[in-house]
């Protein structure tokens, strides 16, 4: 560009006589001025352009990759299942039902997130229902939904009086407030009204505020799961936001040995 054509643009555009020396291209600059205020901004040539570009893109970059370490940090996803998804789901007779069940849900998990909708995975132990609730997680991990593993037994344990309070509500809001949750192995825990009363807590919130939950456990969903959630956590989980699925599979690490 001359500096005629430069003058045409504005006539605070200049060439400032630098050439850069890897690209040759002339260096422009504008002159801001307000009132006594006056700047003068260089134009980057094209090259210097490109590397401004290449420099954002990897500050995107590790900005994206922080920020996915940190939800999955969050979400507590056991180490032997951070890498479980549906393609390495090992498929034996019996959890055909669970498998399809949760190919549709992760399918259409847009939808079913927005709706809260959630799923319960019941079976016997070392049936695969962990790997399938794990799929879930990390598929909605992986979209950037602030989600979380909760394994019951554990994490109500860890909740009775006489804890340290500031962990027991870092427990208990992790359970009550990410978009998606995994309640893991409901019903291994030792049943008591105050298990059920905590139950009670989280299930109806996230009911409430339209946040899907995803339950394995090993009870039936009738009387066994009522006994042990009570009734208003039952009536919730029989209501129109579960699919409720059975994976009757041997055990897999019978079945690996």
């Amino acid at each position: 560009m001359t500096a005629e054509e430069v003058k045409k643009i504005s006539p605070n555009v200049f060439d400032t006589g630098k050439v850069c020396p890897n690209c040759g291209e002339h260096i422009f600059a504008y002159r801001f001025t307000a009132g006594s205020f006056s700047h003068v901004y260089e134009r980057p040539c094209s090259c210097k352009s490109a590397e401004v570009r290449r420099e954002d893109a990897q500050r995107a970059t590790e900005k994206k990759a922080e920020a996915r370490k940190a939800r999955f940090d969050y979400a507590g996803v056991p180490r032997n299942f951070v890498q479980a998804k549906l393609n390495n789901y090992r498929r034996l007779p019996g959890t055909e039902d669970a498998y399809a069940a949760v190919k549709d849900y992760l399918l259409n998990r847009q939808e079913n997130i927005k709706a809260g909708s959630g799923l319960i995975l019941y079976g016997p132990t070392g049936s695969g229902k962990t790997h399938l609730g794990c799929a879930v997680l990390n598929c909605v991990l992986e979209d950037g939904y602030r989600a979380a593993y909760w394994c019951v037994p554990q994490m109500l344990e860890m909740l009775m009086p006489g804890g340290d309070e500031g962990e027991q509500q870092m427990i208990l809001d992790k359970a009550l407030l990410s978009r998606v949750l995994l309640l893991d192995d409901l019903g291994a825990e030792k049943s008591s009204e105050w298990t059920r009363k905590e139950l009670t807590i989280i299930l109806d919130s996230r009911w409430r505020e339209n946040r899907p939950t995803i339950i394995t456990t090993n009870l039936l969903p009738d009387e066994e799961l009522r006994r042990d959630c009570g009734d208003r956590s039952y009536s919730r989980l029989m209501s129109d936001h579960y699919q409720v699925v059975s994976v009757t599979a041997d055990d897999y690490r019978r079945a690996r040995a």
